[in-house]
C-alpha cells in the first residue's frame, strides 16, 4: 500500500465510521465488519443490505452470511425496490428458497 493510499483509506474511515450493529437501518447499501479468531475484518470489496425481513443480504454473490457481522459502514446508497427483488430472487434460484 503506498503513502496516497494509505491516507485515502484513512481518510475514508474518517468520513465514514463503523458503527454498531444497533444502529444498522434496512436498505441502506454499506460494509460490514467480521469478527473471527485472527480479529475483526472488514470484507470491503463486498457490500450488503439489511432487508426489512431483518435479513441480511450480499450485493455481489447469492451466499447467505453465516457469521454474524459486528459493525457496518454505511454507503449512504439506499437500495431500489426492483434491486432488492432481483437479488432476492438470485438467493431462492441458487438455494431453493431462502435460506432462513
Amino acid at each position: 500500500m503506498t503513502i496516497a493510499e494509505r491516507k485515502a483509506r484513512e481518510a475514508h474511515d474518517r468520513e465514514n465510521p463503523w458503527r454498531p450493529m444497533s444502529e444498522a437501518r434496512p436498505g441502506i447499501i454499506c460494509n460490514l465488519m467480521f469478527n473471527d479468531m485472527a480479529g475483526h475484518h472488514p470484507i470491503e470489496e463486498r457490500t450488503y443490505f439489511l432487508d426489512n425481513d431483518g435479513h441480511w443480504y450480499c450485493m455481489e454473490e447469492p451466499d447467505p452470511l453465516w457469521s454474524k457481522p459486528i459493525s457496518w459502514r454505511p454507503a449512504y446508497v439506499r437500495v431500489k425496490p426492483t434491486t432488492k427483488t432481483m437479488i432476492k430472487k438470485r438467493y431462492e434460484n441458487r438455494h431453493g428458497s431462502l435460506p432462513w
